[in-house]
């Protein structure tokens, strides 16, 4: 097991590494960040001296190499405008968006599992059908089209929430719904698949036999088990998460990484989105190694499986 646990740590860093390089030279190659920044009518002479200043004349492989000598002594680099470190500028937004992703993730869990759950026991039944329907039209809806369609039915017909802010916690309700309806559905529709699954299972037939509820045996017995499948998915809900809040950000006008990442994209700050690229990138690796080891500890299957093949 220790084996493929580094292997797959070394492709982990090796994807990371890969994102990273692949942004910084795409960045550098759709734009001049000096003239997105100034007037049109500036002085050439004076754009140069910019360039110069902030190294952007040199070669892209003598930039490249630069970027990770300061990387590894810690330095993001700093923001053209006011200087300030990028990494500064950036762990300004991080709170607001990890409180936006861990209750959005939370809210996930919370109508995912329950709603798979309820229908795969109901299976055929009006309840079912009517879960599965919600779980498709969630899946189906673009962040932003329900965000607005939330906005304009909760605060501007209803006057229940506000549209946009981050002060108080019921600035988070439309926003979470927004974000995390989508993966709900999808966690659902993994759960009924898999409880469907599990709950014709000989095991479970034993368990009847020997006397355990209904209850019990759902909860005890037959969850643990479809939730193998479940926790795969529930790494890529990270990802979903991090793309999804820069549209929810953006149309709540909440002040997190997301939103910070459309701007900086907009007037060419190359450190910082770089920045947030990486701090992304990083994220979305190490949940989905978390879960490839959860995996291998939950599933002894993955295991020994995987011992000889890997």
């Amino acid at each position: 097991m220790t084996r493929i646990v580094i292997r797959k740590v070394l492709r982990a860093a090796l994807t990371l590494f890969l994102v990273v390089t692949f942004v910084f030279f795409v960045l550098r190659i759709t734009g001049d960040p000096v003239s997105a920044m100034m007037p049109d009518d500036t002085d050439p002479a004076i754009m140069e001296q910019l360039r110069e200043q902030w190294g952007l004349n040199r070669p892209l492989s003598v930039q490249y190499v630069e970027y990770w000598r300061n990387i590894a002594k810690g330095d993001f680099g700093n923001a053209y405008r006011d200087g300030r470190p990028a990494l500064e500028i950036v762990m300004e937004r991080v709170p607001a968006t990890l409180k936006l992703a861990l209750t959005g993730f939370t809210f996930i869990l919370l109508t995912g599992f329950p709603l798979g759950i309820l229908a795969a026991v109901n299976r055929g039944s009006g309840i079912d059908r009517a879960i599965m329907t919600l779980s498709v039209t969630g899946f189906s809806l673009p962040n932003f089209f329900l965000g607005i369609l939330l906005i304009l039915l909760l605060s501007v017909n209803l006057r229940l929430l506000p549209a946009y802010g981050s002060e108080h916690w019921y600035n988070l309700i439309m926003p979470v719904i927004t974000l995390g309806t989508a993966g709900g559905a999808v966690i659902a529709r993994y759960v009924r698949s898999s409880m469907l699954e599990v709950l014709n299972a000989p095991y479970i037939r034993a368990a009847r036999a020997r006397g355990m509820t209904e209850r019990e045996i759902i909860w005890s017995v037959a969850l643990p088990n479809a939730a193998i499948p479940a926790i795969t998915v529930i790494g890529f809900m990270v990802g979903a998460l991090i793309s999804g809040s820069i549209v929810t950000e953006t149309v709540f006008a909440w002040p997190g990484i997301g939103r910070l990442l459309i701007d900086a994209v907009s007037s060419r700050e190359l450190a910082v989105v770089q920045t947030i690229v990486m701090m992304t990138a990083a994220s979305m690796v190490l949940a989905n190694l978390t879960v490839d080891i959860l995996y291998l500890i939950i599933d002894p299957r993955q295991r020994f499986g995987s011992g000889s093949g890997e």
